[in-house]
């Protein structure tokens, strides 16, 4: 009868801790993500979204869609093509999966993107695009550089 007191006392204080290591775990990836991009005004600028055989140039006079996932939801709208994407919760934000019928994963080649040449480091609905920004889709099997 000890014993088996003892051990559930073990078993307790393991689940305790493990339940202190989630939640810190946890607190630690919330508070370690990029900020939310708040909805501004913003003036030309420039999306290309490159599929390899096809290309698609948009530029919105001026637009609140600032991040680089908004203006291509913008120009999926004005241009009528699709875009799938996930929604992750933690870490939260989008991946885009698809665009215009071109699916991540096909031949080696994903979806990536950048802003002002700048590799896109934190998820496309955290990446606040500015006045004058050109934002690049490239549907490529590297990350090496931005097509020529």
């Amino acid at each position: 009868m000890v014993r088996r007191l003892a051990e559930w006392h073990k078993a307790l204080i393991f689940v305790a801790a493990l339940s202190v290591t989630v939640a810190g775990l946890y607190a630690y990836v919330q508070a370690s993500q990029p900020p939310r991009v708040q909805p501004q005004g913003v003036r030309g600028v420039h999306l290309t979204i490159d599929g390899g055989s096809w290309r698609i140039d948009y530029a919105p006079a001026e637009t609140t869609n600032n991040s680089a996932f908004a203006i291509l939801m913008e120009a999926s709208e004005a241009f009528g093509f699709p875009v799938e994407y996930v929604r992750y919760t933690i870490p939260d934000g989008v991946f885009v999966t698809a665009i215009n019928g071109s699916r991540n994963g096909e031949g080696g080649r994903f979806w990536q993107f950048w802003v002002n040449g700048a590799y896109g480091s934190v998820a496309a609905d955290h990446a606040a695009i500015h006045d004058g920004d050109a934002v690049l889709w490239w549907y490529t099997s590297s990350r090496e550089g931005t097509p020529a």
